[in-house]
């Protein structure tokens, strides 16, 4: 499935720390970070509760299992 909205390869300044900051971390900028870069002041918000959840206390792979059991209740393919 592809987006509905195009992905944000060049953000704008406000987003652009964060997309480096992601790059650092991941190699790569998530793609939904890349569709709220449509809207910039949600991607700072969301960055840090994102960077909270993957490096909280939670084991890796009961987080992998939360993803995919939150995804399977929502019928959202993951």
């Amino acid at each position: 499935m592809s987006a509905r909205l195009p992905y944000v390869e060049d953000p704008p300044a406000e987003v652009a720390p964060v997309y480096e900051e992601a790059k650092k971390a991941t190699g790569r900028v998530l793609n939904i970070t890349k569709l709220m870069a449509h809207h910039p002041p949600t991607v700072p918000a969301f960055q840090a509760w994102y960077r909270t959840t993957r490096e909280g206390p939670l084991d890796p792979k009961l987080r992998q299992l939360a993803y995919v059991k939150t995804s399977l209740l929502n019928r959202c393919g993951y």
